[in-house]
């Protein structure tokens, strides 16, 4: 499926926030809109309001806005809040656990490894993105990818990188699990599910 791909550190900068999860943002040295600094902001209205915050989540999880779309119909259709459920089921897509895990420095890098052949679930090979994980399942490298030279600069590089509290992870064999789905707390605080909600609401 069809995704952005334009300058990502635009989007950080058009809505104020690092939503590319590099180091090296461009929001850190040009903390302002694009376009000509001498252009007059106008007044954010709330309906605009919303519409950033749910901007924010799906372009930092790099979805199009019909699989946004179709995740938050899910969500609703599950028990409990429904901005909570939007997360969670963001956060167990495949590229965003491996990203979680350590295993890659962006979710960008993450989808370019389940892209690319060199994850695998309860080992086997999955190359979708978007699959969506269940608690218990166990995420790898392929054999081919531990072959590969990105598993040995994996293996240094993973020791100083943080885990999420609902995986657990086994650096030296380079693989890890989901222990429960994740709940608040678990995604960044810049985001505003409530408000996404809100959005589709009307």
């Amino acid at each position: 499926m069809a995704r952005y791909v334009g300058p990502k550190c635009r989007k950080c900068r058009r809505y104020g926030v690092s939503l590319c999860g590099t180091a090296k943002c461009a929001i850190l040295r040009r903390p302002f809109p694009p376009g000509p600094r001498s252009m007059r902001r106008r007044k954010i209205s709330d309906r605009g309001q919303q519409l950033i915050e749910k901007q924010k989540v799906r372009f930092a999880y790099g979805l199009m806005e019909g699989q946004f779309r179709h995740t938050y119909e899910r969500a609703t259709r599950r028990p409990g809040a429904a901005g909570n459920n939007l997360m969670s089921l963001l956060e167990l897509r495949l590229d965003n656990t491996v990203y979680r895990l350590g295993f890659a420095s962006t979710r960008s890098q993450a989808r370019q490894l389940v892209s690319h052949g060199l994850i695998a679930v309860d080992g086997r090979k999955f190359s979708v993105p978007s699959a969506r994980l269940k608690t218990g399942q166990e995420i790898s490298l392929t054999d081919r990818g531990k072959r590969s030279a990105y598993a040995k600069m994996l293996a240094e590089e993973i020791v100083n990188r943080n885990v999420a509290g609902w995986l657990e992870i086994d650096r030296k064999a380079l693989k890890g699990r989901v222990v429960t789905e994740p709940g608040p707390g678990d995604w960044e605080a810049i985001f505003n599910p409530n408000a996404v909600v809100e959005y589709y609401s009307r």
